[in-house]
Parts: structure tokens; C-alpha cells; sequence
């Protein structure tokens, strides 16, 4: 009799426990989602372009990004459209270029933006030659803003997006540029570690207007954004699955706070965890007081970067800036094995971003970038499992270990390089 008392009562307590469990993490979730609905209001306020019903398929590697882009070039029916920061005359770039020729005399209309900064100086340089050549076989191929005198006037805000988009259909997007280093690494920093995504669905749109407006101002000839919509376009509402999105530009004199508004509402309104990939943390004033503030609250912080940078002044501006963080609480990994070129955000599982935008200044104050969010748990947990790889053969920076990973001369220039973060 005593026995089926309390084993009554046992499982009526067990119940009682069980609900109060699954009320308290109901609660708990509403309140993150709730949290991500102040991010969705503050890009809506902000008047970033928002789209429905969009998909995104992740490419981790140089390999596999230009495999998949390769293959949907090929399929291309109508046009390619074309925007990169670095475009060297190398294997990869050679490759891709006579991939796109093939399209040209499949009778796609190709045009392509590279900057003709960035894809001059190291490496194999597009030279006259180079670009002659290839336009002679059908493609047009324009510099963006070659450097002029005063130079100092060209250096400034540079086109450092890379974005293809083909047909309407699909946008290739993320931190890859076309180098042959992208895909083999480099022997001084290891194995190179980076990230793409292929976009499908109505937020196409929005980087074929971004490409439009770019192309005409280099070259002043207008593309009907209506003209180069997939002929597909209208069935968009129609699509089941795909998540909202918000495509994130940035655009010097007209659209120049807006990297850094995104970042700053992300971090202002996590409640559990950020999560950040990204090379170069040397942050503005403004972001860097967001994310202090996100962790004071208790919000856990993650960020995942390569050891060593692919220049000494961005690896000990950047040494500095995460030494600050980690002391404040933020968990910085350091991977020992490659360098770390990818642009993610994760915040509390229910939101991310993959783009061309670095944490330093010259992303977020000069540079022409963009980047775009999902509110997807799903793809959320694509990027986590990347996190979570990568982690695994990564050294979590301490006080501690401070000193030994980064000598005497590198902490003290880091030091010295405080006053000129602002441009770097």
C-alpha cells in the first residue's frame, strides 16, 4: 500500500517537473525568437530589402565553390553577370574565364566586374594583354576604377564584393575570390579555409540590382532590372519552403552605415550566443562597443579565426582586438592549421550571415560589400557543424597563453597600430 502511494506521488511530482520544464523552455524560446524579432523590425526600419521563400546552399572550400559554379555556368542560358574583388591570371582564373567564354559563344551574355586594384600588384596580374585577349573572344570584361592620379583618390573604396549571377536563377556569393590560393593555400599560412553560398529564390534580385547599378557606373550602360529577372520570376510566390532574407549592402556616400547597423542590431538584441568567423577582427568604434555590450550581458561569444594573418599589420591589429575580447570573456579560437577567410555570423541559432564583409574598417567604413542574412535555424546549423569542425583542431586564446602565441614585437606593434585602426 505504502509502495503504490509513493510511487503515485513519485510519478505525479515527475509530470508536474516535466511541465513546468517544457513551460520554462517555451518560455525561454519565445524569448529568443522575440529577441529576433527586434532584429527583423530594426532591418526593416533600416530599409534593407527583404525577400521571402529563399534558399541557401552552403560551399565550404575553394574546391567546391568553383566545381559548382563551374557547373552552373555551363548551364547558363541567358547571362552571367560578374563582380569580384581579386581576379588573378592564374589556373582557377584562367579556367573560370574560359568557361564563360564557352557560354559567350553559346550566345549568354557575359559581363564581368573585377577591380582592378585588387586584382593588380602580388600574383599574376590581369595585364592589358590578359584582358584583351579574353574580350576578343566575346567576354566583357571591365576594371573597376583603375588607379589615376592623385591615387590616393582610388584607394579609398574599392569594389570588394564577389557575387555571380546567373540567369535570375541563382547568386554565388561569400569571401572567395578567384586565385589559385583560394583552393591550394599558401605556404606561410597553411591551408586556407573559406566559404560561399549559392542563393536561390527572389533575393537574386537584389544582387542583379546590385550588380546593375555597379555596372553602370563603370560603364555607363543601363540594365533593365526587369530585363534580367529569371524568366521564372513570377512563380516565386508560389514556391514552397526557402526562408526570409535580407540582402545587406554597403555603399559609400549613399548606403555607408548599413554593414555596421546590421551588425550592431545582431549584437544588441542576442540573448544566448554569437558566433563570428571572420579574418580580420579590428573593429570601429561602434561595433566594438556592441559587442562589449552583448557580452557584459552575459551573451556567450564566440569567435573563430586563423593564427596567423596574411599581413603583419591586420595580424597584430587583430591579436590585439581579440586579446581585448577574450580578457572581457569572449571565447576567441585560434585554428593553428589554416588561415580563415569566411564572413559568419550566427546568432542564437535562429539567425546567420554569409557575405563579403570583414570586421575591420575598411569593410565597414570604405569598401563596397554585402552580405545577407537568413532567419534560418536550419541553415544555422549548417554553419554551426562548420563552427564545430573547425573548433576541434583550434586553441582557445587565454592570458595564459597570450604571450606564447603572439612574441614581444608582435604584441607591442599590435600596441602601436592602435591609432591607425581606423583605416586598416
Amino acid at each position: 500500500m505504502h509502495y503504490l502511494f509513493y510511487n503515485n506521488t513519485l510519478n505525479i511530482v515527475m509530470r508536474f517537473l516535466s511541465s513546468c520544464f517544457l513551460i520554462l523552455s517555451l518560455l525561454c524560446a519565445t524569448g529568443v525568437k522575440a529577441q529576433v524579432s527586434n532584429i527583423r523590425k530594426d532591418f526593416v526600419d533600416f530599409g534593407f530589402p527583404r525577400y521571402e521563400q529563399c534558399t541557401m546552399k552552403v560551399l565550404t572550400g575553394g574546391g567546391v565553390k568553383f566545381q559548382d559554379l563551374e557547373l552552373a555556368i555551363s548551364k547558363a542560358k541567358h547571362y552571367v553577370h560578374v563582380e569580384y574583388y581579386k581576379w588573378y591570371n592564374d589556373s582557377i582564373g584562367r579556367r573560370l574565364l574560359d568557361e564563360l567564354v564557352k557560354a559567350s559563344q553559346r550566345g549568354v551574355k557575359v559581363r564581368i566586374l573585377y577591380d582592378a586594384f585588387g586584382s593588380s600588384g602580388k600574383g599574376p596580374n590581369v595585364t592589358d594583354e590578359f584582358i584583351a585577349h579574353y574580350r576578343s573572344l566575346g567576354l566583357d570584361l571591365v576594371g573597376w576604377d583603375p588607379m589615376r592620379f592623385p591615387y590616393i583618390n582610388h584607394a579609398l573604396h574599392r569594389l570588394h564584393r564577389k557575387m555571380v549571377v546567373i540567369d535570375g536563377r541563382m547568386v554565388y556569393t561569400g569571401g572567395l575570390n578567384v586565385a589559385d590560393y583560394y583552393i591550394h593555400g599558401k605556404p606561410e599560412l597553411g591551408k586556407w579555409a573559406d566559404m560561399h553560398a549559392r542563393l536561390e529564390g527572389p533575393i537574386v534580385d537584389g544582387y542583379q540590382r546590385l550588380f546593375a547599378d555597379m555596372w553602370y557606373k563603370e560603364t555607363g550602360e543601363y540594365l533593365d532590372s526587369m530585363a534580367y529577372r529569371s524568366p521564372e520570376a513570377h512563380l516565386y510566390a508560389g514556391m514552397q519552403g526557402g526562408y526570409e532574407a535580407f540582402v545587406v549592402d554597403r555603399e559609400p556616400g549613399k548606403k555607408s552605415a548599413r554593414i555596421r547597423q546590421s551588425y550592431i542590431s545582431c549584437l544588441d538584441n542576442a540573448q544566448n550566443r554569437v558566433r563570428i568567423i571572420n579574418p580580420y577582427v579590428i573593429l570601429v568604434s561602434s561595433v566594438r562597443k556592441a559587442l562589449r555590450r552583448c557580452i557584459e550581458r552575459g551573451v556567450e561569444v564566440e569567435i573563430l579565426l586563423g593564427h596567423k594573418g596574411d599581413h603583419l599589420i591586420s595580424e597584430v591589429s587583430t591579436a590585439r582586438e581579440i586579446y581585448n575580447l577574450a580578457r572581457r570573456g569572449a571565447k576567441v579560437w585560434l585554428c593553428m592549421e589554416c588561415f580563415h577567410h569566411d564572413k559568419v555570423l550566427i546568432v542564437d541559432d535562429e539567425l546567420c550571415s554569409v557575405g563579403t564583409a570583414n570586421l575591420d574598417a575598411r569593410s565597414l567604413s570604405f569598401d563596397y560589400e554585402v552580405n545577407a542574412y537568413f532567419f534560418s535555424p536550419e541553415y544555422c546549423r549548417q554553419l554551426n557543424e562548420y563552427f564545430h569542425h573547425h573548433q576541434k583542431t583550434a586553441v582557445m586564446l587565454t592570458e595564459d597563453n597570450w604571450k606564447e602565441l603572439y612574441p614581444r614585437y608582435k604584441r607591442r606593434l599590435g600596441w602601436w597600430t592602435k591609432g591607425i585602426r581606423g583605416i586598416l
